[in-house]
């Protein structure tokens, strides 16, 4: 949640680099580190291994209020003023997008803040090939193919129908003949997949290849794996802090925590060394949005509480709690979806605070990574 911060927000653009700054070390030896930092917001975020928040490179995620809250660039440059504001904002098309999603509530899966960075990743990398590592419901398989009319889907989950009793599975019958549903009786793991085989023969560009994993499995081991094969693009759904998660694989693997933990120093460190990028996605609002929900913090994690420190998580796309123009928009965006905007009632403050680090890694590809974590 919030700290209370309050005051002009000036600039509540980009989450990108807002400044650069210099730190010591425990050792009091100068180094030259870079750090993102924001105005009113308590997080640093350090461009290396040993910190609870990191960042690298430039990743669509360091710009998703430009890219969903301004023109795209080819329309501001062919429109006047006047048609610009006009535009259809890519927020405007995502709202209609989830408005018809096929499970309003998606107990066991992906809400809004989720939601927003698939739909961005799979616009801003335009893969030939989504690979989804964990279908439950197909919420998120939805979200893929309203992104993209074009890309191939491979959608893997050992279960033939969603747990939480959410139903039937949505399925893919916009474009059945690009979708593969490894799933049920059909099921082949992520790593099982002949890669080898589909790249030789072309079939697969790993260079356009986004795997988006949300399967609650070892994610360091599995983005071991994308590395060795040559994927660029991954995606991880549950990004989960240290000493949270679902599953024991959760609580053991993710990004998040080979950064800050110490006993996960090495994995880090080659992490870090061996991506060009890695960001996490921006909530929407921050967690303070939430002060008149009553809902206790969960202690597996996943979703943000208004008095959470916020220390460790970038800062939001909107600022509605200090900017009328960011209030504005919010407000808007809340009652488009139907979606009480003080977040009282249960489902509303599941909508916009259930957020995980959702983060983009774009990998190197020529180094093998250190042993898998046990």
């Amino acid at each position: 949640g919030d700290t209370g911060d309050t005051g002009d927000t000036g600039d509540t653009g980009d989450t990108g680099v807002t400044r650069l700054e210099k730190r010591q070390n425990l050792k009091e030896i100068p180094v030259q580190a870079k750090t993102v930092s924001w105005d009113n917001w308590p997080a640093i975020a350090y461009e290396e291994s040993g910190h609870s928040l990191v960042t690298k490179g430039d990743s669509f995620f360091h710009h998703a209020r430009h890219l969903y809250f301004e023109p795209s660039e080819s329309e501001s440059v062919s429109e006047s003023k006047e048609e610009s504001a006009k535009s259809k904002l890519l927020i405007d098309e995502f709202i209609e997008v989830y408005k018809n999603r096929p499970d309003k509530v998606n107990l066991c899966g992906i809400r809004i803040n989720h939601a927003l960075a698939l739909f961005l990743a799979v616009k801003q990398i335009n893969p030939t090939l989504v690979v989804e590592s964990g279908v439950n419901a197909g919420q998120s398989t939805y979200f893929i193919r309203a992104a993209s009319p074009t890309t191939r889907i491979f959608a893997i989950d050992p279960l033939e129908k969603p747990i939480c009793d959410q139903g039937d599975r949505w399925l893919d019958t916009t474009n059945p003949d690009l979708t593969i549903n490894y799933t049920g009786k059909n099921f082949k793991d992520l790593l099982e997949l002949d890669w080898k085989g589909m790249i030789d023969r072309k079939e697969v560009d790993p260079e356009r290849t986004l795997v988006f994993l949300d399967d609650h499995l070892h994610t360091y081991n599995r983005i071991r794996g994308m590395a060795n094969l040559g994927i660029a693009h991954v995606l991880i759904e549950d990004n989960y802090k240290a000493n949270e998660g679902a599953t024991r694989d959760d609580r053991r693997s993710t990004p998040k925590q080979m950064f800050s933990s110490p006993e996960y120093e090495e994995q880090g460190k080659w992490l870090f060394e061996n991506i060009s990028v890695y960001a996490e996605f921006p909530p929407i609002v921050p967690p303070i949005m939430a002060k008149e929900s009553n809902l206790p913090r969960k202690k597996a994690g996943g979703f943000m509480v208004a008095s959470d420190s916020n220390d460790d998580i970038v800062h939001p796309i909107l600022r509605p709690d200090l900017d009328d123009e960011d209030k504005k928009k919010y407000e808007n965006i809340a009652r488009e979806l139907g979606i009480d905007p003080s977040l009282k009632d249960n489902d509303s403050y599941m909508q916009f605070m259930n957020y995980n680090q959702i983060c983009h890694l774009k990998l190197n590809t020529t180094t093998s990574a250190p042993m898998a974590v046990a």
